[in-house]
């Protein structure tokens, strides 16, 4: 449920506006200093293979925090952005149509508990980025092992039946 006083539809137009959004609590002083960062942190998600970002940051923390997904989830649907992370003094949500949820969650609580809003988006992209597993390299490796067993399994296999064969 989106609660009281958050307009989804604003923040939606914010995020097409430069991909960061501000709800109505957030005091002026507050968002000169953040969003020159975040716009920042934006390009740097684009910039790294991350994907489209859309980063809202609320004033106040609504009474049952699982709503700020509801509000991550409305602004991602309405927006042209593959992630949207929403933050609020005292919590945050993050979803996403690109990144697995495995992912997120495992970046998501040191994003958190970073008080440096801006780092911790920096921080939240470069986590994400870096628990991508690269599956060829990794099936390539599990194959070069298993071709490696088999190898030394063999020639292991032939060395003791030449060594258990009665010698003439």
């Amino acid at each position: 449920m989106i609660p009281a006083g958050i307009d989804t539809d604003d923040l939606a137009r914010q995020i097409g506006e430069d991909a960061v959004a501000f709800g109505g609590k957030v005091p002026a002083e507050r968002i000169a200093e953040l969003e020159p960062g975040l716009i920042d942190a934006v390009g740097h998600a684009d910039a790294t293979g991350f994907g489209s970002l859309g980063v809202v940051i609320l004033g106040e923390t609504p009474p049952h925090t699982p709503d700020l997904r509801d509000v991550a989830q409305d602004v991602l649907l309405a927006t042209d952005v593959d992630t949207v992370i929403v933050r609020a003094p005292e919590s945050g949500a993050i979803v996403s149509d690109v990144h697995t949820r495995a992912d997120i969650e495992t970046a998501q609580w040191p994003f958190l508990g970073d008080p440096d809003v801006v780092g911790g988006v920096f921080g939240f992209i470069d986590d994400v980025n870096g628990s991508s597993v690269d599956w060829v390299s990794a099936v390539a490796l599990i194959v070069i092992a298993l071709a490696a067993v088999v190898v030394f399994t063999v020639l292991g296999a032939r060395r003791r039946a030449g060594w258990s064969s009665p010698q003439a």
